[in-house]
This record gives structure tokens, sequence and C-alpha cells, in this order.
């Protein structure tokens, strides 16, 4: 039998500084049943050409891996992509990753082990891992996700799992693999944020979505990466979110809903005050009590 093809997309803009880095990462990993779809937004550095040339060097060391690169005319956001890539996309579990982070050299490996355990694991809609933090400003590397989103991405279907998904459902990206079956399309009508409204899609449409535990990626912290507070495009993530909790009141989720818009007031209000007010959210409390429980 043949051995499961895991697609990684790696979306690319601007990214000269750590595009070659992130690359190798992904061709070589210990499992080698995998196809590599960089997808570039319309960078303006020098990103094409590391890639191109990059491409170039792999025909002939990795000559059965295939590596494909899809250019963009327009600059359109992380969505579309990770769309572009999609389209091309042959695998039945795919790996979506920035280009400035690293997956670690058995982290696909330790996917289809992992999965293998998983009762009906083709019936699940993404599976979760660890991921961790490093790069400017981390002393300490951080792991993600933390134990309410953890915990909730391992329940069953209900609609508790619905509720509490849609009030706090947070840094799962990274370390996420999604079955194909499940995934037609970001939607693009978002600009930065790809992945939560896919998460709470799927959640909401009573599809598993598991936990494995194991650490896949390195993700980098620096103050240009597109969902940065530093960064000058915070108004598109401020109106993603605008967006996102729009779909929580139309799927009347009325509590969730409430409680982000709160959290959307005091953290993009100017005053400095008001995003002190934010840990006073009652439900912000209940979440940091359960994390320093479970911790």
């Amino acid at each position: 039998m043949d051995a499961m093809l895991v697609t990684i997309i790696v979306a690319s803009y601007n990214a000269e500084k750590y595009i070659a880095e992130t690359l190798e990462s992904c061709i070589n990993q210990t499992y080698k049943s995998i196809q590599i779809i960089i997808t570039d937004d319309n960078s303006t550095d020098n990103s094409i050409q590391i890639i191109e040339k990059w491409l170039s060097d792999k025909k002939n060391t990795h000559p059965k891996i295939e590596c494909l690169l899809v250019k963009s005319e327009k600059n359109k956001g992380i969505p579309a992509n990770f769309n572009n890539g999609l389209k091309l996309a042959k695998g039945q579990w795919i790996k979506c990753i920035g280009s400035d982070d690293i997956l670690l050299s058995d982290a696909v490996e330790q996917f289809i082990t992992q999965k293998k355990k998983v009762p009906h694991s083709e019936n699940h809609g993404a599976f979760f891992t660890y991921f961790e933090t490093f790069g400017e400003g981390v002393t300490v590397s951080a792991k993600y996700p933390l134990s309410w989103t953890r915990d909730i991405s391992g329940m069953k279907p209900s609609k508790l799992k619905q509720g509490l998904a849609n009030i706090h459902f947070n840094n799962v990206a990274p370390g996420a693999f999604i079955n194909r079956k499940f995934m037609q399309s970001f939607d693009e009508r978002y600009r930065l944020l790809e992945d939560l409204p896919h998460w709470l899609k799927i959640i909401d449409s009573n599809i598993p979505t598991g936990f494995l535990d194991f650490t896949s990626v390195n993700y980098r912290v620096h103050n240009a990466q597109a969902t940065s507070r530093n960064s000058s495009i915070n108004i598109h993530l401020y109106n993603d979110l605008v967006r996102l909790n729009a779909m929580r009141l139309n799927d009347k989720h009325y509590v969730a809903y409430l409680h982000n818009r709160l959290n959307l007031f005091l953290s993009f209000n100017s005053t400095r005050a008001f995003k002190y007010l934010k840990i006073l959210n009652p439900i912000n409390v209940l979440i940091a009590l359960y994390e320093k429980v479970r911790r």
C-alpha cells in the first residue's frame, strides 16, 4: 500500500530573511510521501528569486518530491494565498505553514503515526499539535495551544463544544493538520484570519477534531509578521475579528458574541486603561483560572 500523501503549503510574503530555512525544514522530513507547494502573495523583496533557486536545486537533490511555486499577481491576503496552494494540493491531509516558521523534521511522520491510533481518524476535520515559540524577544519558549483550547479540540462534537470554542479557541494554526475531505477553501472575505473561521465552521458542523500530543512546529516571533500587534496592518486584523464575531452572532452564539465584542473593544481601544480592563472580563477570569488549574 502506498504511503499517505501529505501536502505542505508554505505561504510566502516578503520573506527573504527566513524562507530558505522554512523550505529546508519542509523538504527534510523523515516522512517522504509529501508534496510541497509554495504560494507567494506578490512579494516585493527577493523572496521569489530565493524560492526559484531553491526549487531548481531541489529538482536535482530531491527529484521524487513534487515542489511547486504559485505566484499571485496581486496581494490578496493570507486566506487567498493559501487557497492558491489548495487548488493544486494532492494530499489527503494538508499542513499549512508560514514562510518564517520551522517544521520539525519528524512532524509529518509523528502525525501519521499518532493519527493511526485514533479511531475513525479519516472522519476528523483537523488534528492539532503543539507549536513552540522562538525569535525576537523570546528568552523562554512558550508552548501552544494552552489547556482551554487543547481540551476543547479533543472533545466529541456537541453543543457544549460549539459554545466553548466560539467563546475562546486560540493559537492552534501553526500546529494544525487539515483533512482535505473537509477543506474546500479558506474564506477570502478575511484578510489575515485563514484559520479560526475554518475551525469554528467545522466544530459548528459537528465534524470531529482532535489533539495529538507532540510538537510539530517552531513558530518564529518577530515584529514584521502579519498578525503582530506592532504591524502596520493592524486594521486588517481588527476588521477580520469584527467579521468573525458577526458570524458568532449569526450562528446564535450570543454569550460568545458579547464576550468577544467586549474583548475587541478593550483590546483595540487607544486608551491604555481600557486594555487592562480586559483582565476583569468575567469569562477571561474563568479561562485564566482554568489554565492555572490545568497547567
